[in-house]
């Protein structure tokens, strides 16, 4: 090729370049002047996370697998939880005997609590009953099964026994066997809850102290309803409010830069554990390749008054990890002051 030629290909290529837009560079992120950002470091589908806004940061963790029961901790509290965060499950036999031999496949239903968090709608119900200050037992054997996708694995028997402003008192045993442990938990009213683990039956004290958290990042069964209003089990992943008298509120009227103190307390705020929950973000299931594809839902601002009676703002900006996977919430927070 001549000299000549070369010099008409290159004007071609120059002329042709020059009929195309030149891109404009995106600027990167800016975090909005005030506002904080946190992203959650440990998949909630593993991990329990507790988050306080005062201090802007993760205060505990525990891995889900490590508790199975949890027991309020209020001096006159009763009331006993099981842990769906890692797929437990409770059934009532209906019987006072723990003696029984508990195998096989019957037709138990099983149970987990709530997830609105009201303590009268918990698994394990009322298995007391106080009359003019005086506590009545109702004895009944209740059986801890764990969800494996399919159908719930027995794996232990339990009768809780007593309970009083120090403490509760029950027995567990393997559903087969009729020499049980007793295992007492001692109440400490600055958590809202201590933990029962089958591990050598060990007490825990894995959640922080009841005023030291607001939000806790986990998973949890809840009932959702089908376009046919048919109500159907889910294990679903969010965020839960601290019973210790943290309420929130959503807005979707409002920018989330634009939400103040003055607008926010115009709202409604509720204590129910999971009004703030899971449906930040969407969900859209591809059947054909069982998978599913997660967006932040745009225009959500949470606003959270914490455990010191502070108002706070927030939203979701991400469910994903920097590297793209799945369950690694990230939100930006402000606190609001008065004007």
């Amino acid at each position: 090729m001549n000299l000549k030629a070369c010099f008409v290909l290159i004007c071609l290529a120059l002329a042709a370049a020059s009929c195309f837009e030149v891109d404009e560079a995106v600027p990167p992120y800016m975090l909005p002047e005030n506002v904080d950002t946190l992203s959650i470091q440990y998949s909630i589908y593993e991990y329990q996370v507790y988050f306080d806004f005062s201090s802007g940061s993760v205060v505990s963790k525990n891995v889900n697998s490590e508790w199975i029961l949890a027991f309020e901790c209020v001096d006159s509290a009763y009331h006993i939880r099981v842990n769906s965060s890692d797929f437990w499950g409770i059934a009532h036999t209906g019987s006072t005997n723990l003696d029984s031999i508990y195998t096989g496949t019957p037709d138990y239903e099983w149970r987990q609590d709530k997830s609105d968090g009201n303590p009268d709608s918990t698994a394990v119900g009322s298995w007391v009953r106080f009359t003019d200050g005086t506590a009545s037992y109702t004895r009944e054997v209740c059986l801890l099964g764990k969800y494996d996708g399919i159908d719930y694995n027995l794996a232990k028997k339990v009768q809780f026994v007593s309970v009083d402003e120090d403490a509760y008192k029950f027995l567990i045993a393997d559903p087969d066997e009729s020499n049980a442990d007793t295992i007492e938990v001692l109440k400490d009213n600055s958590y809202n809850y201590r933990q029962f683990s089958l591990d050598n039956n060990e007490v825990l004290q894995l959640e922080p102290e009841k005023d030291q958290w607001d939000l806790l990042f986990t998973q949890y069964f809840t009932i959702l309803y089908t376009d046919d209003s048919i109500p159907a089990p889910y294990y679903v992943r969010g965020a839960l409010l601290n019973p210790n008298q943290v309420e929130a509120t959503l807005d979707t009227t409002i920018h989330f830069l634009d939400v103040n103190y003055n607008n926010a307390i115009q709202n409604s705020f509720s204590s129910v554990q999971d009004i703030i929950g899971h449906d930040w973000k969407s969900v859209t299931v591809d059947e054909a390749s069982n998978s599913a594809e997660y967006k932040v839902r745009p225009g959500y601002t949470y606003i959270v008054r914490d455990t010191n009676n502070e108002l706070y703002k927030f939203r979701f900006k991400s469910y994903f990890s920097k590297s793209g996977v799945k369950g690694y919430p990230s939100i930006e927070f402000a606190r609001l002051y008065p004007e």
